[in-house]
């Protein structure tokens, strides 16, 4: 993949994902941590594991350095114990990852641990994606956009995902059919967020070929409120979540741009200095700007 898609991985999934460092149940009930990564390897969502799916479960989650409380690295034992305790509450998995964070929890995981854990899934992703077969051969070469976009469908559905509409169309480099054929369900929540960042990107991908732009540089589109809260989480700003809402979060996030950059704090996503701020900004952090 190019470098800008493994620099922006974070900054993009953490608004969708959150960073929790302990076990929790995701919405489908299977135990998860870090980033949205599944530790989980029982096959039918919402049920309780059978014994092997339940051990090569504990080897997902042994594959982490987990810390007790004093934190000190923590025994398989232990390890087994928050898996165990976690999986067992499915009812709570609608609830959320907060309802399992510690005292119901005792173990958790470094910010560095979780980074590692990110990017050897990550990596693990793009190994398995581009050997499937010759719809993916040319991954290395698609614009740093339809990368991004097929990884986030990736880290939400597994690499071994079939869409082949989708895989006709990326394989042609037919990016504007692949924006079409890229929404999955249930579309709702970061979901539903998802499946808008996967088009936006997947048309961006067209545009960048349609006009020769750089492969290796993503391009965001500043020309609305969505645009701009990507540009200011890949500039190291927090909007909040990516959902084309101006509410306060992203007006205090532009306004933290427009004090560290000589503007007039006024918060405005429309504000003709401050898009052409980020532009310039961006330009420099292997981005670039369209819309402005």
């Amino acid at each position: 993949m190019h470098q800008i898609v493994r620099d922006h991985w974070i900054p993009f999934n953490d608004p969708l994902e959150g960073r929790v460092p302990f076990m929790y149940l995701d919405q489908k009930g299977w135990v998860s941590t870090g980033i949205g990564n599944k530790i989980d390897q029982t096959v039918a969502a919402h049920s309780a594991p059978n014994p092997a799916e339940r051990s090569a479960s504990l080897a997902s989650a042994g594959e982490l350095r987990w810390l007790d409380a004093d934190g000190s690295p923590a025994t398989a034992d232990l390890v087994a114990r928050d898996w165990d305790k976690v999986k067992a509450h499915l009812h709570l998995a609608r609830q959320g990852h907060k309802a399992f964070q510690p005292p119901f929890t005792s173990l958790h995981l470094s910010d560095e641990e979780i980074d590692r854990h990110v990017f050897a899934k990550l990596d693990q992703m793009e190994s398995f994606l581009t050997a499937r077969g010759p719809e993916f051969a040319g991954f290395a070469s698609w614009p740093a956009n339809a990368q991004l976009a097929t990884l986030s469908m990736c880290w939400a559905l597994g690499p071994a995902f079939r869409f082949p509409r989708l895989q006709g169309h990326v394989a042609a480099r037919e990016w504007n059919g692949a924006a079409d054929e890229c929404h999955f369900t249930p579309d709702e929540g970061t979901i539903r967020i998802r499946n808008i960042l996967d088009r936006k990107h997947f048309l961006l991908a067209g545009t960048v070929e349609a006009r020769g732009l750089p492969a290796d540089r993503l391009a965001l589109d500043l020309s609305d409120v969505f645009g701009v809260q990507g540009a200011l989480l890949a500039l190291g700003y927090d909007p909040g979540a990516q959902d084309g809402a101006d509410g306060p979060r992203t007006q205090g996030a532009v306004r933290a741009f427009q004090g560290d950059n000589g503007l007039t704090p006024n918060g405005s996503c429309e504000d003709p200095a401050t898009l052409a701020a980020l532009s310039a900004r961006l330009s420099t952090s292997g981005f670039t700007a369209l819309g402005v």
